[in-house]
């Protein structure tokens, strides 16, 4: 995700934890009980992994808010791992799942074993939850109560309220949140703070394994927004990296702007993989494939559906309040599809052929919120604390502009972009201190080479922006998979997985040009779904 309002999970490594492995990993208080909770874990500066959550290792380590100015105070991060091959002094790779705002600790948690089907078993896989986020701290809230939040986050309007409604409401919110932080600890939490803490993990490693810590590399792997995580360790730790992989790319240096417009320019072709898999597939798994003789019929009908829409939204019945389905909603659920196709193109054609009918059961079912508060939270106050008061709408007259930006670069996307993303951080204006203020990208060389994967339908972080980031890292090469989702992980690519299994074995990066396709048949995103109740 690059900088969204979803998290998108990652299909492929859905997976069941193995049995815990033979460690002799102790507690503080020299007792080896097995752990559930951040809770239970004493805070500790050092190293000290305790056995958690039936077959991982656990960490809550603490470290300065600010590394150059350590008086401020402290704050404790959650760490997990999961040991692959039975050697918990094995080298780690440092994984984010994506955000801001995603727990690495509770993605680990689920799918831990199935990394090792990408990454191998070379590695221990350590995750971690950045700073604001799920068990580490500082608390990010634009609230001063749960209920408070709550009401708060209640306030956002739904994509088919008028703009000016989108623009004066970002106003409203980002001034709030901003007097509410601005005597909190919140200033603690952007990227380079969090890259900062990662490089800390690591030197501690290397000196609790006997290991020079200045010398020790750091070996990552980051998905959307941890790819932003990744583009800045590299620009702060050119000489400190290890193997480096950077999946479903961010275009950093507009990131750090708070707008990026090419960010949705792969959005129509992601939904030109769902036509094309919809009509493939056939209309008993994808109802919009009836009566259809090619993918344009598909389309066809999919738009003709918006319009009917716009002119006339449809009634949801038996609802606990009354309500409507607009083409705005459709369009919000329809995008957020894009991103985890092999979950959700099969519900997305469920719905629409649905909606054609006056029928809202689907929507009702499947649509659900694809984030929650604290989430949402997290994601709105990283953000604007990494763009540090440059966010480069200034205006209502530069919102219509970037409104318009949006409508040339994607049909299907724009409004959603427009009236989400691009405005989460609108007159949001918490700055980092200077030692944790990201200076921006330069040429840089790098102690070993980046491997950069982006999918040619991803949603929110094209394929160019792989290519665009790649130009700032010297010998860095891009693997291009050609499918739809946000991160080629779902793509069941055998030759993309062999790739990355080459670079983490050896450093070998893929020849220049070289394009890789989804092993999975179109069928596979329309599995067979239980009919709506009636």
């Amino acid at each position: 995700m690059g900088r969204t309002i979803s998290l998108a999970a990652v299909g492929l490594l859905a997976a069941t934890a193995s049995a815990f492995p033979s460690l002799n990993t102790k507690r503080q208080d020299n007792t080896t009980e097995m752990v559930s909770d951040f809770a239970q874990i004493t805070p500790s500066k050092d190293i000290n992994w305790v056995p958690c959550y039936e077959s991982f290792l656990c960490m809550y380590l603490t470290v300065p808010l600010d590394y150059k100015v350590p008086d401020v105070g402290n704050t404790d991060i959650a760490f997990i791992k999961y040991v692959t091959g039975g050697n918990p002094s094995a080298p780690d790779i440092l994984f984010n799942p994506g955000g801001p705002g995603g727990s690495g600790v509770g993605f680990l948690k689920g799918s831990g074993q199935g990394l090792t089907s990408i990454l191998g078993t070379e590695y221990n896989f350590v995750s971690f939850d950045p700073r604001g986020v799920n068990n580490t701290g500082p608390t990010l809230t634009c609230a001063t109560s749960p209920e408070a939040r709550d009401l708060y986050l209640a306030t956002r309007l739904k994509p088919s309220a008028p703009f000016p409604e989108h623009w004066a409401q970002s106003l409203a919110l980002g001034d709030y949140c901003t007097e509410l932080n601005a005597n909190t600890t919140a200033k603690y939490s952007g990227t380079s703070a969090v890259v900062q803490d990662m490089m800390h993990f690591t030197e501690l490693t290397a000196s609790t394994n006997g290991q020079a810590p200045e010398e020790a590399l750091i070996n990552y792997f980051g998905i959307s927004y941890g790819t932003l995580l990744g583009q800045t360790l590299a620009s702060m730790y050119p000489d400190r990296l290890g193997r480096i992989i950077l999946d479903a790319n961010v275009y950093g240096a507009r990131y750090y702007t708070g707008f990026d417009a090419s960010s949705v320019e792969d959005g129509d072709h992601a939904f030109n993989f769902f036509f094309s898999f919809c009509y493939e597939a056939g209309s008993e798994l994808c109802p919009l494939a009836a009566n259809a003789t090619c993918a344009g019929d598909v389309e066809t009908r999919y738009r003709a559906l918006l319009q009917t829409l716009d002119d006339e939204p449809v009634i949801r019945k038996g609802q606990p309040t009354p309500g409507f389905v607009t083409r705005a909603d459709l369009e919000s659920y329809a995008y957020n599809a894009m991103y985890e196709p092999t979950a959700k193109f099969g519900p997305l054609a469920m719905i629409a052929a649905g909606l054609e009918q006056g029928d809202t059961s689907a929507y009702d079912l499947l649509a659900k919120p694809p984030f929650t508060n604290d989430l949402l939270e997290s994601l709105l106050l990283i953000t604007a604390i990494d763009n540090a008061g440059n966010f480069i709408l200034k205006n209502y007259t530069d919102y219509l502009s970037a409104i318009t930006q949006l409508q040339e670069n994607s049909f299907y996307g724009w409004r959603y972009y427009a009236t989400g993303n691009t405005l989460i951080v609108n007159h949001l204006n918490i700055l980092p201190p200077e030692s944790q203020v990201f200076k921006g990208f330069e040429r840089t060389n790098t102690s070993t080479p980046i491997l950069f994967i982006g999918t040619t339908g991803d949603p929110v972080t094209p394929l160019s922006s792989a290519f665009k980031m790649s130009q700032y890292f010297e010998s860095s090469k891009v693997l291009t998979v050609d499918a739809p989702g946000h991160s080629f992980t779902g793509a069941s690519s055998k030759c993309a997985i062999e790739a990355v299994q080459a670079y983490i074995g050896t450093g070998t990066l893929p020849e220049v040009g070289i394009i890789c396709k989804t092993d999975l048949l179109p069928a596979s995103y329309f599995p067979k779904l239980p009919a709506a109740p009636q």
